[in-house]
């Protein structure tokens, strides 16, 4: 299987769990506000967790991660950690399928080609 379509397959059944978690909470009368703050507090740390290897920055994770667990279970807001499995897989499937890393354009390095370039065609 190749790698283009083996990142279709991932990307719809992502899609297609998403959805069915949406519908879901729908159905079950779950409040939206709940399930997007959930989601809207959690989705750019889950995508950029690899951010978190500082230990500066794992404090701040953790910390905030604790709080915000405390204040949704201290006010019942038991919605909201849909939107945290739903942050969960969006963040998780951006994070695998996070853009490679660009080589920074060096200008020596590009005349050193073009030189290349209009030797070999002499």
């Amino acid at each position: 299987m190749n790698n283009t379509f083996k990142k279709i397959l991932i990307g719809g059944g992502v899609a297609l769990v998403c959805a069915a978690i949406i519908i879901f909470a729908v159905e079950k009368g779950m409040s939206i506000y709940q399930i997007v703050g959930g989601f809207l507090v959690f989705v750019i740390p889950f995508t950029f967790i690899s951010s978190f290897g500082s230990k500066i920055g794992s404090f701040i994770f953790v910390f905030c991660t604790i709080l915000i667990a405390y204040f949704v279970s201290k006010f019942l807001y038991h919605d909201f950690w849909v939107g945290v499995i739903l942050a969960a897989i969006v963040g998780g499937a951006a994070f695998y399928f996070r853009i490679n890393k660009a080589k920074p354009f060096s200008p020596s390095e590009y005349k050193e080609k073009a030189k290349e370039e209009h030797n070999k065609t002499n």
